[in-house]
């Protein structure tokens, strides 16, 4: 197992993907990070709130994640490597494992650099205009929360792309669901008098579990709690169709 996590891990940080989107979470967080603090004045910088909104944008790196997540498992299909993997280690199941683990390893080191990023942005400037700054029990809370979900977009990246295998339709596909089929679905539902199952869909439940709450959404761990039980229904779903795969 160990030498399967290395191997994906040495597949991951030897192609320019890697380095694009570590470079797009970096940019990424650190823009929203100056556009918060250089566009507000005084007295909201030193809220508790408007800090932990900082703290958020570290949570760009799920995006990510989830794509970093998606592309570990199709990239195989893809350019055909597969079939050298899993001759190399012809059970599946750890194969799949294999992937999850390196997976999150990843999507960790991007919401640490993530949070980095709001550190070393953040922190001088807030201390240049004399804002209090927040370093208690709610700000590290709220990065931990960033950091699991993080690790759960990451997760949820692998069961789709061992479920669909294309890289370009799971890719797709997702950004798809994320930015229009789940919300027209929530839609459906509510005309149907059920929208209290929205918050039980996967993208629903991910945003319960980022730790910013809403109405909406279910509260944090039921939002965790459902994220990983989607995780695992694609995942053993994905898996299931994998092992069942001629891959010769």
């Amino acid at each position: 197992m160990s030498a399967g996590v290395y191997s994906e891990w040495l597949k991951i940080r030897t192609t320019r993907g890697w380095y694009a989107y570590l470079t797009v979470t970096i940019l990424l967080v650190g823009v929203a990070v100056a556009g918060d603090v250089g566009s507000s004045d005084d007295e909201r910088r030193s809220s508790l709130d408007f800090q932990l909104g900082l703290v958020d944008a570290a949570g760009f790196a799920s995006l990510l994640a989830v794509i970093l997540g998606i592309t570990i498992v199709t990239t195989e299909f893809r350019h055909g490597t597969i079939t050298p993997t899993l001759l190399a280690e012809p059970q599946r199941e750890l194969v799949v494992a294999a992937k999850a683990v390196a997976a999150v390893l990843v999507s960790l080191l991007f919401a640490l650099i993530g949070l980095a990023i709001v550190a070393a942005v953040g922190l001088p400037w807030l201390s240049i205009v004399d804002a209090e700054v927040h370093l208690d029990g709610d700000v590290g809370t709220r990065a931990l929360q960033v950091l699991l979900v993080t690790v759960l977009w990451g997760l949820i990246g692998v069961a789709v792309g061992v479920l669909v295998q294309s890289q370009i339709a799971a890719l797709v596909g997702t950004l798809i669901w994320i930015f229009l089929a789940e919300n027209l679905l929530i839609g459906v539902l509510g005309l149907l008098d059920i929208d209290g199952a929205a918050p039980y869909l996967p993208f629903q439940a991910l945003d319960a579990a980022d730790g910013n709450g809403g109405d909406e959404l279910l509260s944090y761990w039921p939002g965790v709690g459902v994220s990983l039980a989607w995780t695992a229904l694609l995942g053993l779903v994905g898996t299931e169709r994998l092992r069942r795969r001629d891959i010769t």
